[in-house]
């Protein structure tokens, strides 16, 4: 069957009437404004939300490819964040298991909705597993967000680089992770930064001597907010030593 357009605004109305009534209209409004996102919110957990999307909708019955188109369509359409989730918390188990290589054509394009830092790191824990299985693909779309203007391609370029899975976080060489951190180090804005620092503290856990070369290397240009983060789980002699070298930079 070849979706059409009246089947691909049925799906929509489907998964959004779902979605409202387990909603909560002023939770909803209280989260848009926290994530200055410009698209509605519903106001519902994330566990709530998988609980959801598990138990299925009229699609799950279609193949995986057209499955893909109805997500596709959803994302590209609605104007319901939460609509955008549901698609995020259906494809993570997938993609943690296995990814299609069908994905990355379609789903690449989903980054040019991103308004909010939510949003962002829950894309880009899809793109880690996509960029792991397909670096040939992935990697040459990173690095251009990487030099994008925009916040969230940006952000998006650094947290997909690492899955969130502790000391087996990081695949990627350092020599393909740093340059992408350094090209950030002078955006001043709060979410660049915030994921500067995220990806070296998580890169300091397979990177130790490595990562704590590059801090004291760069330690004038890291801004204070990717610095705490950076140093976070250090020992605190470690962390001691960072912080009066940088003083000493700035005296």
């Amino acid at each position: 069957m070849k979706i059409n357009k009246k089947h691909f605004e049925n799906y929509h109305q489907e998964v959004a009437q779902a979605l409202k009534a387990i909603g909560n209209p002023s939770f909803g409004k209280a989260v848009q404004q926290d994530r200055g996102s410009n698209l509605e919110h519903l106001g519902i957990k994330f566990p709530v939300l998988r609980k959801r999307v598990k138990q299925g909708f009229s699609f799950y019955e279609l193949p995986k490819e057209q499955i893909l188109e109805v997500w596709d369509y959803l994302w590209g359409t609605s104007p319901y964040e939460d609509v955008l989730f549901a698609a995020l918390e259906y494809y993570a188990p997938i993609v943690k298991k296995e990814v299609n290589p069908n994905l990355w054509s379609v789903m690449q394009k989903w980054s040019k909705r991103v308004d909010n830092w939510c949003h962002c790191d829950g894309l880009s824990a899809i793109y880690s597993r996509i960029l792991e299985s397909y670096p040939e693909k992935v990697y040459p779309q990173i690095i251009k967000w990487n030099q994008s203007k925009s916040e969230w391609l940006r952000r998006i370029s650094l947290v997909s680089l690492i899955h969130y899975t502790g000391k087996n976080a990081v695949y990627l060489p350092l020599k393909k992770v740093l340059p992408l951190v350094s090209n950030c180090l002078d955006d001043e804005r709060y979410y660049v930064q915030t994921a500067v620092g995220w990806v070296l503290r998580e890169m300091g856990n397979v990177y130790p001597k490595e990562v704590m070369k590059y801090l004291e290397t760069h330690i004038d240009k890291i801004s204070s907010v990717a610095f705490s983060r950076a140093i976070e789980r250090m020992n605190t002699k470690e962390r001691t030593r960072l912080r009066n070298l940088r003083k000493h930079h700035f005296d």
